[in-house]
Protein backbone atom coordinates (compact mmCIF):
# COMPACT_ATOMS: atom_id res chain seq x y z
CA UNK A 1 0.00 0.00 0.00
CA UNK A 2 2.76 2.45 0.89
CA UNK A 3 4.50 1.81 -2.43
CA UNK A 4 1.31 2.65 -4.33
CA UNK A 5 0.94 5.90 -2.40
CA UNK A 6 4.58 6.77 -3.05
CA UNK A 7 4.16 6.13 -6.79
CA UNK A 8 1.01 8.27 -6.93
CA UNK A 9 2.78 11.07 -5.10
CA UNK A 10 5.78 10.94 -7.44
CA UNK A 11 3.52 10.94 -10.50
CA UNK A 12 1.70 13.97 -9.12
CA UNK A 13 5.01 15.78 -8.57
CA UNK A 14 6.14 14.95 -12.11
CA UNK A 15 2.85 16.17 -13.56
CA UNK A 16 3.10 19.43 -11.62
CA UNK A 17 6.67 20.01 -12.77
CA UNK A 18 5.73 19.35 -16.39
CA UNK A 19 2.77 21.71 -16.28
CA UNK A 20 4.88 24.40 -14.61
CA UNK A 21 7.55 24.12 -17.31
CA UNK A 22 4.85 24.39 -19.97
CA UNK A 23 3.27 27.44 -18.30
CA UNK A 24 6.68 29.12 -18.07
CA UNK A 25 7.32 28.61 -21.78
CA UNK A 26 10.05 25.99 -21.44
CA UNK A 27 10.39 23.99 -24.67
CA UNK A 28 9.23 20.39 -24.88
CA UNK A 29 12.81 19.14 -25.39
CA UNK A 30 14.15 21.13 -22.44
CA UNK A 31 11.26 19.96 -20.24
CA UNK A 32 12.04 16.32 -21.09
CA UNK A 33 15.68 16.92 -20.14
CA UNK A 34 14.82 18.68 -16.88
CA UNK A 35 12.28 16.05 -15.81
CA UNK A 36 14.78 13.26 -16.55
CA UNK A 37 17.40 14.97 -14.38
CA UNK A 38 15.12 15.97 -11.51
CA UNK A 39 13.34 12.63 -11.17
CA UNK A 40 16.26 10.42 -12.23
CA UNK A 41 14.44 8.99 -15.26
CA UNK A 42 15.82 7.86 -18.58
CA UNK A 43 15.24 10.16 -21.54
CA UNK A 44 12.63 7.69 -22.86
CA UNK A 45 10.76 7.50 -19.55
CA UNK A 46 10.84 11.26 -19.22
CA UNK A 47 9.65 11.74 -22.79
CA UNK A 48 6.67 9.45 -22.19
CA UNK A 49 5.72 11.29 -19.00
CA UNK A 50 6.10 14.74 -20.53
CA UNK A 51 4.10 13.86 -23.66
CA UNK A 52 1.33 12.45 -21.46
CA UNK A 53 0.79 15.78 -19.70
CA UNK A 54 1.98 18.27 -22.32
Amino acid sequence: MCLAIQQMREESEIKGAILMCKDLGVSLAETIKRIAEKFQLSENESSEQVKQYW
